[in-house]
């Protein structure tokens, strides 16, 4: 079974959830832990999810920012030692790509889809048509 866990500082993790559901329609194989939100202490949740994971299950938890505490946190309770994967620094392209993967979860497969996700990451600017309205695409579209 795919299990994730998504971790961030305040509602992103939530929020990414709740795309998810949108995007896919279903969001049960993903777990949302909001830290920082109020004075609790968000260990537990992530401890019992390190603690539920299944030695045939293919698990990965995303938190928010290399290095900040969410991350450090994560590192501290050691899941790989459970065989979860661990990718910070995470987008919602990237959590889409290891959701629908087509093939199981290894660390070069998850590596390829980060840097799938980071290359989604771009500054842009609009097209602009003849009339000065900008021109789209659903060509271009998760292109």
């Amino acid at each position: 079974m795919r299990r994730f866990l998504i971790a961030s500082h305040g509602h992103l993790a939530s929020g990414l959830k709740s795309s998810i559901k949108i995007l896919t329609r279903d969001d049960s194989m993903v777990k949302a832990v909001d830290c920082y939100i109020d004075e609790s202490d968000f260990t537990p949740k992530i401890q019992d999810f390190i603690d539920s994971v299944q030695p045939d299950d293919e698990a990965i938890i995303f938190t928010d920012l290399m290095g900040g505490s969410v991350c450090n946190k994560v590192m501290t309770l050691k899941p790989e030692l459970k065989g979860i994967m661990h990718v910070t620094g995470v987008n919602l392209i990237t959590i889409l790509g290891c959701i629908l993967a087509d093939e199981k979860l290894t660390p070069d497969s998850v590596d390829q889809i980060v840097l799938d996700g980071s290359s989604m990451i771009k500054r842009i600017e609009p097209s602009l048509d003849e009339a000065g309205l900008e021109e789209t695409s659903s060509d271009d579209f998760f292109a």
